[in-house]
């Protein structure tokens, strides 16, 4: 956790200071990789730290702070012109590597697990995890698909979309009702899972991006309080979404395996991701604007939906030993 924070926090320092797009791209790629890491290192650790019957509740509330960075980004943009000034105001997270070491423990669980030596890649996908590593792949995946689609290219959407004067606040707008939606969504993501269970609580998030994606790119929409709302709801299933699955996915597997398959499960989409999102911008041209170019990766909520049908549920169990 430590070495991951530390990744992303001086990536994110030192974004504003790079003068070429080569370093520009390592600089990212570093950040990058300490942010997916600590998205599936926290999970597990407060999943382990609180395994108790309020833990989809915890997790959820976890998920918080990853959009709570949209707002404060949307607050930043609206306020600073300049990406590079913008960049250097993250130094002020550099104390964050410092905290982790000072607070972060290692979970009970884990520690007791260790004794049993390494884990493999050949233990993770044998037979017994193998159904399991797929499904959470196939709806941690599909549902990032349609995350950032919506979270990259709703922004320039909108810029594309507004009135010159009216461009970069309207652009930071609906980056802070994308965070405020997943805000909302993370903290009632728990709360509807521990009540319907994981499944059905994962539909219906499923199901609310699929219907809100279509009233936002196929309705002709303007900038103006309808679209803001709209942006607040799409981001509030997402939060639903992602909340469910961050708390789901690590009640699949063993402690021995759960860091290793969690981390797996949560970033192997993330790589289809960097690629299949890239394609946005081909399919803006080729299907004739924003709009229809989002609503065809919305399409991957539909497998998210689908591979739901063959997972298990787990509401009401403890973490598998």
């Amino acid at each position: 956790m430590f070495l991951c924070v530390l990744l992303s926090t001086v990536g994110m320092s030192v974004t504003g200071l790079v003068e070429s797009f080569s370093l520009l791209v390592a600089v990212r790629f570093i950040t990058g990789f300490g942010a997916g890491s600590v998205l599936a290192l926290s999970t597990v650790l407060v999943s382990e730290a609180f395994n108790t019957g309020r833990r989809a509740v915890l997790v959820g509330i976890l998920i918080n702070a990853f959009p709570v960075g949209f707002i404060i980004a949307g607050l930043i943009a609206s306020s600073q012109g300049d990406w590079r000034v913008a960049y250097q105001i993250a130094a002020l997270t550099l104390f964050l590597p410092v905290l982790v070491l000072a607070v972060v423990r290692e979970s009970d669980m884990w520690s007791a697990a260790a004794r049993q030596g390494k884990v493999s890649v050949a233990e993770i996908t044998a037979a017994p995890h193998r159904r399991d590593l797929l499904i959470g792949v196939t709806l941690f995946g599909s549902m990032l698909v349609g995350l950032w689609a919506v979270f990259a290219w709703m922004p320039a959407w909108v810029n594309h979309i507004s009135a010159p004067e009216a461009a970069q606040s309207n652009r930071a707008m609906v980056n802070i009702m994308l965070g405020a939606g997943s805000v909302a969504g993370g903290l009632f993501s728990g709360l509807l899972s521990d009540r319907l269970g994981r499944r059905a609580a994962s539909a219906i998030a499923y199901l609310g991006c699929i219907c809100m994606t279509l009233l936002i790119f196929q309705t002709q929409q303007q900038p103006g309080s309808l679209l803001f709302g709209s942006t607040f709801m799409i981001s509030f299933f997402i939060g639903i979404n992602q909340g469910v699955l961050s708390g789901y996915i690590p009640e699949l597997f063993p402690t021995r395996l759960r860091g290793a398959a969690t981390g797996i499960a949560m970033n192997a989409g993330r790589l289809l991701t960097a690629g299949t999102v890239f394609f946005v911008g081909v399919l803006i041209s080729t299907l004739g604007g924003y709009e229809n170019a989002i609503s065809v990766f919305g399409l991957a909520y539909l497998i998210g939906l689908a591979a739901l049908y063959w997972a298990r549920e787990t509401r009401g169990s403890m973490l598998p030993e």
